[in-house]
């Protein structure tokens, strides 16, 4: 048995769509085609490579090391048909976007929504290692976060910097300070979001360096529930203040080791930047 062309958009479109049902409807085919040429595709291969759960369709490890070529083939036949339809305009079509924040991805999506209305969007929240890893998956097309580590094969566009800080309650120890030591700091109860939170890595890092240790720990699921949980009086937290909307009883104090900024940007995969949805959405930002 051969592949062919059939087997790999259905393929492709299963795991960009997450379901066999949306990438028929992409494909303008029945669901029947799709998930027939899918098992085919396995059939060749050897191997499961989408697994079904609640949430939707997953690639399996097979999945994803056969999805890094068929992408980029998938790529190449975007282009094509963008080459074809390019005095149509953008009228139809899938962009994922992943963001550590809702501000200010939702205000880009906002003004792609505006220009393209026919385009389908999706938005989810992700740390910034997850965003960087489903990027080079390629399990989305666009993500906004700090400056990825590593930004080989990658297209980076700079959006703003911004600073840590500490968010502390009105009737705080610290409330009156303008600027707070990692050292004194450590001394109260700080409230952090899960282990892989770009602002806790800094805090964390930073603290080894200097031989702190961070002992008055809550661990919370996100930066929001962070948040959330220093305005109910449980501590202080380290984050962004631009990354959510602050109640009117905290106030945002300078720590003075993580003083220098951090770059936030929007990132795709370099063969990724000229196909129509994320060519739109880069637009969107000048």
């Amino acid at each position: 048995m051969k592949i062919n062309l059939h087997q790999i958009l259905a393929f492709n479109a299963a795991a960009r769509h997450r379901s066999f049902s949306k990438a028929a409807e992409a494909l303008g085919v029945t669901q029947s085609s799709v998930t027939q040429n899918v098992a085919k595709f396995e059939a060749v291969v050897g191997a499961y490579l989408l697994e079904r759960r609640r949430s939707g369709l997953v690639l399996t490890p097979a999945g994803r090391r056969i999805h890094r070529v068929t992408e980029e083939m998938g790529l190449l036949q975007i282009q094509l048909e963008e080459r074809v339809n390019e005095f149509t305009g953008l009228e139809q079509g899938l962009l994922r976007v992943v963001g550590t924040a809702s501000n200010p991805a939702l205000t880009y999506l906002r003004r792609f929504r505006e220009r393209h209305p026919g385009v389908d969007l999706t938005f989810e929240s992700a740390n910034w290692r997850k965003c960087e890893e489903i990027l080079k998956e390629r399990e989305v097309d666009v993500v906004i976060m700090p400056e990825p580590e590593n930004t080989e094969n990658l297209y980076v566009w700079p959006i703003e910097h911004r600073q840590h800080v500490v968010l502390i309650p009105d009737d705080h120890a610290l409330s009156g300070r303008r600027s707070i030591s990692l050292r004194d700091l450590a001394e109260h109860h700080i409230v952090l979001p899960s282990s892989r939170s770009f602002a806790r890595w800094r805090l964390e890092t930073e603290a080894a360096n200097l031989g702190v240790t961070l002992k008055k720990l809550m661990v919370v699921s996100s930066t929001a529930m962070a948040v959330e949980a220093v305005y109910h009086g449980l501590g202080v937290t380290v984050t962004s203040p631009d990354t959510t909307t602050l109640a009117q009883n905290l106030k945002s104090v300078i720590l003075e080791e993580l003083a220098e900024p951090y770059l936030v940007v929007a990132a795709c995969n370099a063969d990724a930047r000229n196909t129509g949805t994320v060519k739109g959405f880069f637009d969107c930002m000048d």
